[in-house]
Parts: structure tokens; sequence; C-alpha cells
């Protein structure tokens, strides 16, 4: 595994830990990582970034879990959505349109300009402010994870008032990206159109995306000509989304809505979405017993569903039970490699975490080998998530490979922006009689960068 290349991702650098849109971030933000909504909003996402002649590959997609619609770019790949604006959009669509949005700041270069505006203007609230959620997105693997952060600062207004021709130029992205690809500009015409209404309130009631996206009122005029002159009837939604659409909001009503109240709204309902949603629920209670329980029969009734089967591992994994969670994982990635997601490559990365710590959970030395390998699998898949190394960390340091556990660790520290750790760890790679030259160069790297 070449890991010299992935010691500290550039997004992590202070000038490059610059958000594009979507401020301020609230105290309360956490990440929300899960396969199946990270998959379907990179199914739009990367054949129009392909289109705006970018890497699909390179594209990722987080989830804030903050009730506001908003959405915010961070470096130069990785488009953050509040869990709000999927609750609160009408459709996919509506989505699609958002992330055509955001890819065209991507496309643009804006990312990288942004940063020297936040420096010039003094917004050292806002460096902090993004300094959190990136160290929030490289943290704790569960589901959610805190983020500690600021807000606006007069100052902010200055970069509200220099990105205006920014958003402009995204929104002619948006509607060339959403053209590429037959989506209709309706609902993101209905949203801008929403979103001018918002001039005539108080601040106080005005969203986040209204304050972090300048320029509502000009802006909706673009998109309304745009639909008055070349779409005058709404183009058809393809087929897919709708049910797509559905499962998300469900999973988000499942994840953030009181667990207690969840359960009470579904008892009886022996519907797969009211059985997911108890499942979630009961997990988040503790009762880890019936969170199988309703995953057993939700597999049972849809084994070909790869994200059903990945949650039973998740809820088997809290349960004690490592070996038998492993071999769900194993079964979620077969049916991945199948004719049915051909077409869409999909990030496993978290199974593959998750495959890990069940193997490693057995405790069992004949399981090592193949924790250590998912874990280093999931670690290529998700260079960026510190808490992916830590497991592999771990894992290298049970099997007695201890130079590597301290390099895997010291990446961790270093994703963190623990330096002072992060040179500790490296520097005992560099004393260590059994480290390899390879080694010693990876930790003598790892040492430069923390002092840079």
């Amino acid at each position: 595994m070449d890991r010299s290349s992935k010691i500290m991702p550039g997004w992590l650098g202070l000038l490059a830990l610059v958000v594009i849109i979507g401020l301020p971030v609230s105290a309360s933000a956490a990440i929300i990582r899960d396969t199946e909504i990270e998959q379907t909003l990179l199914k739009m996402a990367r054949p129009m970034a392909q289109q705006a002649g970018l890497n699909p590959d390179r594209i990722g997609v987080r989830i804030v879990n903050n009730s506001q619609y908003n959405a915010f770019v961070m470096a130069d790949s990785i488009i953050f959505i509040h869990s709000g604006l999927l609750m609160q959009a009408e459709n996919m669509i509506e989505v699609a349109g958002v992330m055509a949005h955001e890819i065209g700041h991507i496309a643009s270069g804006h990312v990288q300009r942004r940063g020297e505006v936040i420096e010039d203007a003094g917004i050292t609230s806002l460096l902090g402010v993004v300094a959190a959620v990136a160290l929030s997105a490289a943290g704790s693997g569960d589901a959610a994870f805190g983020v500690l952060a600021g807000g606006f600062d007069r100052s902010t207004r200055i970069v509200m008032a220099r990105s205006r021709q920014d958003e402009g130029v995204a929104d002619e992205w948006a509607i060339r990206l959403m053209k590429s690809q037959n989506y209709s500009l309706h609902p993101m015409t209905e949203t801008m159109r929403k979103l001018a209404a918002q001039r005539m309130l108080p601040q106080s009631r005005q969203t986040d995306y209204y304050l972090s996206h300048p320029g509502a009122l000009e802006r909706s005029a673009v998109f309304q000509d745009y639909i008055n002159n070349h779409e005058k009837d709404p183009l058809p939604e393809p087929a897919w989304m709708e049910a797509s659409f559905q499962r998300i909001k469900e999973k988000l009503e499942a994840w953030t809505f009181p667990p207690k109240t969840t359960i009470a709204n579904t008892i009886g309902d022996e519907s797969p979405e009211a059985r997911f949603k108890r499942a979630v629920a009961f997990l988040r209670l503790s009762d880890v017993v019936a969170a199988r329980d309703e995953m057993a029969e939700l597999v049972t009734a849809f084994p070909d569903d790869p994200y059903y089967r990945e949650f039973y591992g998740d809820t088997l994994r809290s349960s004690g039970e490592g070996l038998a969670a492993a071999r769900q994982y194993e079964k979620t990635l077969m049916i991945f490699e199948g004719e049915a997601f051909a077409d869409q490559p999909v990030n496993t990365g978290q199974i593959l975490l998750s495959m890990g710590r069940a193997y490693l959970a057995t405790g069992d030395p004949e399981h090592l080998p193949l924790a250590i390998e998912a874990l280093e699998m999931a670690t290529i898949e998700e260079p960026e998530w510190a808490f992916v190394k830590h497991q592999l960390g771990i894992g290298y340091g049970k099997a007695g490979r201890f130079a590597e556990a301290d390099l895997t660790l010291a990446e961790e520290a270093l994703l963190k922006r623990n330096t002072e750790l992060a040179t500790q760890l490296a520097k005992r790679v560099s004393a260590n009689p059994d480290a390899t030259p390879v080694q010693k160069q990876l930790a003598a790297d790892i040492i430069a960068q923390a002092g840079s």
C-alpha cells in the first residue's frame, strides 16, 4: 500500500480549509456517514462532474447533520450537504440542482481563490469553522460525530460581497450541467424564487442558504428566464430518483428524529420502511437485540438489498457478534460487485471499515489478517478518514507490526492536526531497529510535514 501520497490531504492545510458557500455552520453540526445516501448523491454528481471536465472519482459527498437548508464546497472535491436540505427538498431534481451549482464552483476554481479572499479579510473565526468541519470529517467512525464551529462575524460580509460574481458563474454551470443530464430546471427555479423572497425578511429569519448565497434576486431571474425560453413544462424525473429520495428521507428521519418518537409512531407497522426506522431507533437506544431482530427480518425479505444487509451487520457487531457481522459485510460487498451495480462504482470504504472492526472484535488471532486486509482496503477508499487509520493501527499493533502501527497512527494524528503526537510516533519509527528504509523515509516525511 502506498501511503506516501496520502499522509496529509491538501484540504487539511490551513489555506486550503476554505468553505465556498454555506456559512455559518451551527455548533450542533455533525457529519453523518452513510453508504446509501452518499452513493445516491454521487450517482447524480459524478456524471455532472465529468461533464464539467472534472475527475468524477475525486468528487465526494458528506452529509452535515443540520436542519438548515444549505450546502457548501470544501477544498476541490468535497460537497457538504445539510440534512435539512435533503429533508426540505421537494424532490431529488432539486438536490441535483444544488449539487450542479457546487460542482460549478469546483470547476471554476472558486475554492482556491476564496482562500485568498478569506485571508485578505482576516476572517480567523471563519478558518476556525472550516478547520472544525474538516477535523470532524476526518474523525470518529460512528454514525455521526460532533463539530465545534463558529459563525458569522462582520468581516464575513466581505467574502459574501465578493462572492456574488462566483455565484452567478456557478449558476451558469448548474444550468449547463442540469441540461446535459436532461434534468428539469423548474425545481431549482422555484427554490431560487423562494430565496429571493427572503430579502424582505429580517436577517434573523433568513435561512443560511440565503445568507451564504448572495444575489438571490438576480439569480432567480436568470433561472426564470431560462425556463421561460427553454423549458416551459417540467421534464420528467428519472424513475429511480423518487424511490431513492424516499429512502434517503427515511434514513435521515431515523437518525435525526427522537428514537422513542420513531418507535411510538411505527408500532404495529410492519412495512420495510417502518422496520428500518425502528431498527435504527432501537440501536440508538442501545437495544441492540431488538435492532438486530428487526434487521434480520428485513434481510430475509430483501436478501439482495445491500444497504439493509450492511446495517444488519452493524446491529450484529453492536451486539457482540463480530464474526457474524463480518460475514454480512462480505455478502454486502458481493452484492455491490454484481451486475446491478456494474455501472455505478460504490465507495465501499465504510463497509470495509466495519468489516475490519468486526474481525478485530472477534479477538481471534486467525481473523487478524482478514481484519488488516479489510482495513488496508478501507484506508485506500477513505484516505482522509482518521478513524480508519486508527483501527488499522490497532490491527498492526495486535499483529506485532509495530513500525507500521506507529506510522499509521502518526498519519491519523496528522489528519487530526495533532502534530506533536504525529512527530512523536514518527520518531519512534525512526528509532525502531526493525523498521525498513522505506518506513524510516515515511517517518521522516511525516516529521517534515508536522513541522511545516
